[in-house]
């Protein structure tokens, strides 16, 4: 599939990461929904939601999403990692829709075409092949926000002056109907994912020591502080597989206004392994209360 013809890219995720059909997936996504805590919230900016299999990590996400409203967004920026390429700055993907068994999601091309203006974004539809993070987060946009188009973007290596370069980009995509969807897991633990930082010593232990592992960092980003967040992860290690999206979402912002912990458990809390376990967590932020200004 080359990035600059006109096609739809069809689910490689139904059937193993939620439902196969249509009125399964439905069901499962609408469930969730259902179970989530809706509370009045403001309108939001930007969802930080897990991207594992709905099984696992669907309780979370469901709790992002359930803040939203449908009339409030034309267009959903999902910004997610790439855990198959390695590539430098933020590949998009130029095609007419993603499908899924709910039916059509549409690419907003102009928003892709608005991005690639700035040098950090490039088409490449290679890094998409096979890539769960961003197409997990499609069935949820469908029921929530059943009108809304995308902008694809997978986030590779971004330096400093980088990230501070393509934040400016993304800045010209914020209107007061765009949402910033960023997919990330927090903590990779287990021998599996090539991370120990304290041993595996019963249920609780892991929990407790998950958890504060977790915290440190969801601290540091719902303060919206993206320097301190990117030194706790370099300082701890810790396998926060969307760090770099994220770090990219706090830099846009630039701590214009503080994040809500929506959800938070791990994989250990569904399967009871501790051994080897990944840490899920929702957060929301509010949309801005004054026009953007990048400055």
């Amino acid at each position: 599939m080359k990035s600059s013809t006109r096609q739809s890219k069809h689910s490689e995720l139904a059937g193993t990461w939620y439902a196969r059909d249509e009125s399964s997936l439905r069901r499962q996504v609408d469930d969730f929904l259902r179970n989530a805590a809706a509370v009045p919230s403001p309108p939001v900016l930007g969802l930080v939601v897990p991207h594992a299999g709905y099984v696992y990590s669907g309780r979370a996400a469901a709790a992002g999403y359930a803040r939203l409203q449908a009339d409030q967004y034309r267009r959903a920026v999902i910004l997610a990692p790439s855990h198959l390429a390695a590539f430098q700055g933020i590949a998009l993907l130029m095609i007419d829709s993603f499908v899924t068994p709910l039916g059509t999601v549409p690419v907003d091309r102009q928003g892709v075409d608005t991005l690639l203006k700035t040098a950090a974004f490039h088409c490449d539809a290679e890094p998409f092949y096979g890539e769960h993070a961003l197409e997990i987060q499609l069935p949820f946009l469908q029921r929530v926000l059943p009108n809304v188009q995308v902008v694809p973007a997978l986030v590779g290596s971004l330096g400093g002056r980088e990230l501070a370069t393509a934040a400016a980009g993304l800045a010209h995509l914020i209107d007061g109907s765009t949402l910033f969807v960023v997919s990330s897991d927090f903590t990779h633990y287990g021998w599996r994912f090539g991370y120990l930082p304290f041993p595996a010593d019963g249920a609780e232990a892991v929990r407790a020591g998950l958890r504060n592992l977790d915290m440190g960092a969801i601290e540091r980003v719902c303060a919206g502080d993206a320097g301190s967040f990117g030194r706790y992860v370099a300082e701890t290690g810790a396998t926060i597989c969307g760090h770099v999206p994220i770090e990219l979402f706090l830099t846009l912002h630039a701590q214009r206004s503080r994040g809500e912990l929506l959800s938070y458990y791990t994989s250990l809390d569904v399967t009871g392994d501790y051994e080897h376990c990944v840490s899920y967590a929702s957060i929301a932020f509010p949309q801005l209360s004054k026009p953007y200004d990048p400055a």
